[in-house]
């Protein structure tokens, strides 16, 4: 049989020369596998459908991320795929069953590598697109909003970087839950999809308040008024954000997307007596660590959440179905902050109209 295609991070660097689409023998880069590409014990082949692409996926290429790759490898970790084959000890899946969830082995493949524990049978009725960027970013949002902060019904909810992967999720999320979600992005079109993904106040850091992120807090009488900020983005926002809390506001750092490339530029220095005044939090979520500490609490999570789909009660958004064969573009995108909610890359155009 010939070998998968992939999306391959040959060298770490700038992912405009880092990648390319080659040939990978996917099953024997697995540490488990032997010579012969057949499977370890406990995991299953899957034939890709979809693979979700998110911001930390480019700065692995780059280097950049906390968690640090060695090339060649492939990217992305988020995967809907038909199983093709099961290795020894698997239970609960069978040959042709459609899972999403993650996988260790490359995302941006024809066929991937996953462990079932990791993984999820696909609801009747979702859209494989959807499940293919489900998990990173509503499974770090239920974990911050729920697990972390404990976000209450009747809450007020303010999210930066709201039109992002995790942005988007947080405003489906908040309402979902019962809360007021105020919508924080940079373009007017932009908030139009966080508008239209039913977030209750807008407001244009970039052009609101003259460009005085308080002054337009202050606009639109949320200044004081928020129980809990959800920051993806980091930089000069940050601060603001914490000031605007009511008291015992909790402010959930995710992120420092505001850096582009370079994350570490979007760190802020915080004022500890921000805390003390209003009894307010900073409290970190690390999705990708706690998961691995606490993948039957993750599951949980999930589970109540594929439920919440099935049932119309959550609308994961995905903005574009990217191929192999412009995959460039995705990553492009993405790195130049044009991509709302979720976006999605699929082998083939086939697999991209489903």
């Amino acid at each position: 049989s010939k070998m998968p295609k992939a999306v391959v991070c040959t060298a770490i660097g700038p992912y405009a020369t880092s990648l390319a689409v080659q040939e990978w023998n996917g099953a024997a880069a697995d540490s488990d596998d032997d010579k012969n590409g057949r499977i370890g014990l406990g995991e299953a082949r899957v034939h890709v459908l979809a693979a979700g692409l998110a911001f930390p996926d480019v700065l692995t290429v780059e280097g950049k991320h906390i968690q640090k790759k060695e090339a060649p490898f492939v990217p992305a970790s988020e995967v809907c795929g038909v199983i093709t084959e099961l290795g020894e000890g698997v239970e609960g899946f069978k040959v042709g069953d459609t899972v999403f969830g993650t996988t260790n082995s490359g995302a941006l493949c024809e066929e991937t590598i996953i462990y079932p524990e990791t993984c999820y049978l696909l609801p009747r009725g979702v859209d494989p697109h959807v499940a293919a960027g489900f998990e990173l970013n509503y499974g770090t949002t239920y974990h911050g909003l729920v697990d972390v902060a404990h976000l209450k019904e009747g809450e007020t909810l303010l999210v930066l970087g709201a039109s992002g992967g995790v942005g988007m999720s947080a405003i489906d999320l908040g309402k979902a839950l019962g809360c007021t979600v105020i919508a924080c992005a940079s373009t007017a079109e932009k908030l139009e999809c966080c508008r239209k993904a039913g977030a209750d106040v807008l407001i244009n850091y970039v052009m609101d308040g003259d460009g005085n992120f308080k002054q337009a807090l202050k606009d639109a009488d949320v200044y004081g008024e928020v129980d809990v900020v959800y920051d993806p983005v980091g930089g000069k926002w940050s601060e603001v954000a914490i000031r605007s809390m009511a008291w015992g506001g909790r402010h959930i750092v995710i992120g420092f997307a505001s850096g582009g490339a370079n994350p570490k530029s979007a760190i802020p220095k915080i004022p500890l007596n921000l805390t003390l005044l209003n009894e307010r939090q900073i409290v970190g979520c690390f999705w990708g660590p706690w998961k691995m500490r606490n993948n039957e609490h993750n599951r949980r999570n999930i589970d109540t959440m594929m439920k919440m789909v099935a049932e119309g009660k959550l609308n994961p958004v995905i903005s574009k179905r990217y191929t192999f064969s412009n995959f460039m573009q995705a990553f492009d995108d993405m790195m130049s902050r044009k991509v709302i909610g979720k976006i999605t890359i699929s082998p083939t155009a086939a697999c991209s109209k489903l």
